[in-house]
């Protein structure tokens, strides 16, 4: 997207112009920024829309902010103007930058990602990094198992981490796990990737026993759907984000009670919670026979809980 300006160069041309005393000035990596900046000030604040430029010019540019700094004024080149209309078109219509991006970063590591599954979460990697330290995982050679693996970022992000770990992970969509095994293969690890319907209890026979559970599963009710931000509730998938509005955490029941039969004693969970649920969750874990550990986020929400089945 090339700038019309008038033969002065000292201001937009109006499109009614002379085109005989106009000129076509090549985009900057700087003009372009300001642009996609002023262009998304109307869909999100002005930190956000910032933070979404700068995620696209390192993106476009392979130039990290530092030195995009230094090159300002380089021109962008035809196909990255290109490529600059297609994001710019897409954000516009408020689709999730790492979708238009097809890129999203997790404990340091880039993943694909698309409407199939969710994007990553800092709380979810909290979450990951907590399994990780815990003295629950510390002896080597266990088992873990994450429950909705999505993009893979947490089982891939495990065994990086821990490679002693032996490390599985299931979903409902064969979409979600083909992404979940490219990104495994992408970060040259060893996970092993299942089909399975948690819900339904006769799918429960083909899964192992393991030592350690993690899930981000579905806990948004229902109705809270329209009160999210566009970008979350028209592209990301519902499969992942919502449960029903009749038992908010029936996918905490159906882990735990999966967990009665396919955690070992003195075996854990790790679960991601809303934090309007918390309570409910604990209680019903507590009720069950799980000594728990709830554990809050970076902004300071009942985020987590370690669910740990007794020896006895």
């Amino acid at each position: 997207m090339s700038s019309l300006i008038s033969g002065n160069g000292d201001e937009t041309c109006d499109i009614d112009c002379n085109l005989k005393h106009c000129k076509f000035v090549p985009m900057t990596i700087d003009s372009a920024s300001r642009l996609l900046i002023a262009s998304l000030s109307g869909i999100y604040d002005e930190r956000e829309a910032a933070a979404i430029s700068s995620m696209v010019m390192e993106h476009l540019t392979s130039m990290a902010k530092s030195e995009r700094l230094l090159h300002k004024q380089d021109t962008l080149s035809t196909s990255q103007e290109d490529l600059f209309n297609q994001y710019l078109e897409d954000l516009l219509r408020q689709r999730p930058v790492q979708y238009v991006l097809q890129e999203a970063w997790f404990g340091g590591m880039p993943f694909y990602v698309d409407e199939h599954v969710l994007i990553p979460r800092p709380e979810t990697e909290e979450l990951t990094e907590w399994l990780v330290k815990d003295e629950s995982s510390a002896r080597a050679g266990l088992t873990v198992l994450d429950i909705g693996t999505g993009s893979g970022c947490i089982p891939v992000y495990i065994k990086r981490k821990r490679p002693d770990l032996q490390v599985l992970a299931l979903d409902i969509s064969q979409k979600a796990l083909d992404i979940a095994g490219n990104n495994s293969n992408l970060h040259h690890t060893e996970v092993e990737f299942i089909l399975c319907d948690i819900l339904d209890k006769t799918q429960w026979e083909q899964l192992p026993t393991v030592d350690l559970i993690v899930s981000n599963p579905p806990y948004i009710p229902e109705k809270m759907r329209m009160s999210l931000d566009k970008h979350v509730r028209d592209f990301e998938p519902a499969l992942a984000l919502f449960a029903p509005d009749s038992d908010p955490i029936l996918f905490y029941k159906i882990i735990g009670e999966m967990a009665r039969l396919k955690l070992k004693p003195g075996g854990a969970l790790f679960l991601e919670i809303h934090h309007d649920y918390a309570k409910e969750v604990m209680e019903w874990f507590g009720a069950n026979g799980f000594e728990l550990v709830l554990k809050k986020d970076f902004s300071g929400y009942n985020r987590m809980i370690k669910a740990s089945r007794t020896r006895i």
